[in-house]
């Protein structure tokens, strides 16, 4: 029903309705948008990964990152990874960049702009701080799915390019494996080969390699303090963005694979995500996965050590020991700036020379990965529908009633009254936008309907 005075105020009532419409049109861009685990999921997972380092890597973390935070101070926190953060914080961590890259930048470049220069991020932030808090309370499926629910609508008012930012490829997913001889190391390679679908995988090794690019520089040139602070800043956000990524490939919805229309993508990703699926690592070994709002403890630990091996190899870098630093790089990058590779827009990988002995850092990195399913055909994961998109369909029905009287005085009489119905459907269906107290589902009926006497 429109508010009061709508309906005599024609202008008013075309905002009305295209405010309704864009509403329902960011809903529909929640649905058909599958991200990866959930800010404070990453964000929990990165901590972890720091809180694994070793003294030494430790000690050289708090140093480059004391660096990179010259002249931003006020925003970003005094410790890399704050495991006691507060519901609302005032200040942005290290730990928390993984988690604003991907989900609320496209890029390295975009992620740091969007953590320095907006105030929107704090906002994102306490949100998120909320939703865990929330997610930990949740007693039940009914609880879990709503706390997600509100969290995307408050999102979305915060960053208000959350539900479009990442809508228009499959990066956050990994591509499926082509034959169950596929290696590793390999699957990496293709991941990251010129003209290869973007994929979570072939982004993480883009900027991984640019994040080694950048530390390396920091061993191996002469340079002022405010150098080394840049391109210590550059080579953080880098391997930031990279690990969001990285910390993908561990959400059981993202390695089921991605091919399918958009409901069957987003029902298949729902489904492993809530209900776990089993998945081989690369290094041999069976484990289950869950995903995005469904994370246990066991999942963020085995995610946790591949970030830390992640982690491990920059450190080394910008150390100057170690595989890492001994990488030979065809040409350094001019301006120490975060790298701009767009991982929302581009639709295939771009060409990326990586350097020789690239593989044996990747073998390190990928051994604990789970293993995607296979492509189309046979022994593919089964797939799952969601509810989603627009939909035209014939609905019919039959009833049968007993009336016992009326409202009027003379409405005495008693009896039975069948009746048909017969309509054409049209629709949307929502599934998995919308809180658990309906289906889904928003149609209009346009039909018949006859009665008995």
């Amino acid at each position: 029903m429109f508010p009061p005075g709508v309906l005599s105020n024609p202008p008013l009532a075309k905002r009305s309705v295209a405010w309704s419409l864009a509403i329902l049109s960011c809903f529909f861009l929640f649905a058909g948008t599958s991200s990866a685990w959930l800010y404070p999921e990453h964000r929990d997972i990165t901590v972890l990964g720091v809180q694994k380092l070793d003294p030494e890597r430790r000690a050289i973390l708090d140093q480059l990152w004391a660096k990179a935070r010259w002249g931003h101070e006020g925003r970003l926190c005094e410790l890399a990874a704050d495991a006691a953060q507060a519901r609302k914080p005032s200040c942005i961590d290290w730990a928390a960049w993984p988690a604003i890259g991907g989900d609320h930048s496209c890029s390295a470049e975009s992620m740091l702009q969007t953590i320095l220069r907006t105030d929107w991020i704090l906002d994102v932030a306490g949100i998120s701080a909320e939703l865990k808090q929330r997610l930990a309370r949740a007693k039940d499926r009914s609880q879990r799915t709503n706390a997600l629910r509100d969290s995307d609508i408050r999102l979305q008012r915060a960053d208000q390019e959350y539900a479009t930012r990442a809508g228009s490829n499959n990066a956050h997913f990994l591509l499926p494996r082509l034959s169950v001889d596929t290696q590793g190391v390999d699957y990496v390679l293709r991941c990251l080969k010129e003209g290869a679908e973007l994929n979570a995988l072939g982004v993480y090794a883009w900027y991984h390699l640019s994040a080694l690019e950048k530390a390396s520089q920091l061993s191996r040139e002469n340079l002022t303090p405010e150098e080394y602070s840049a391109l210590s800043l550059a080579a953080l956000a880098d391997e930031a963005f990279a690990l969001h990524f990285l910390e993908d490939t561990f959400a059981a919805g993202h390695v089921a694979g991605t091919w399918g229309n958009a409901a069957q993508r987003k029902g298949t990703h729902d489904y492993y995500n809530e209900h776990g699926m089993e998945a081989m690592r690369w290094e041999g070994g069976s484990i289950v996965l869950m995903g995005d709002a469904w994370m246990r403890p066991e999942d963020a630990e085995r995610a946790a050590e591949t970030v830390r091996t992640s982690l491990e190899q920059i450190l080394d870098a910008a150390s100057g020991r170690g595989p890492a630093a001994e990488l030979q790089y065809t040409a350094y990058e001019e301006k120490p700036s975060p790298d701009t590779f767009n991982a929302c827009k581009l639709e295939t990988m771009p060409v990326r020379m990586a350097p020789p002995g690239i593989r044996v850092l990747f073998s390190a990195v990928i051994k604990q990965v789970p293993m995607p399913g296979l492509g189309p055909g046979a022994g593919s994961l089964p797939r799952f529908h969601s509810e989603l998109g627009p939909f035209i369909g014939l609905a019919m029905a039959g009833n049968v009633k007993w009336v016992d009287g009326g409202f009027g005085k003379t409405q005495t009489t008693s009896g039975v009254v069948g009746g048909l119905d017969a309509a054409v459907r049209l629709g949307l269906g929502l599934e998995g936008v919308l809180g658990e107290a309906g289906d889904g589902l928003m149609f209009l009926d346009l039909g018949i309907k006859l009665d008995s006497s």
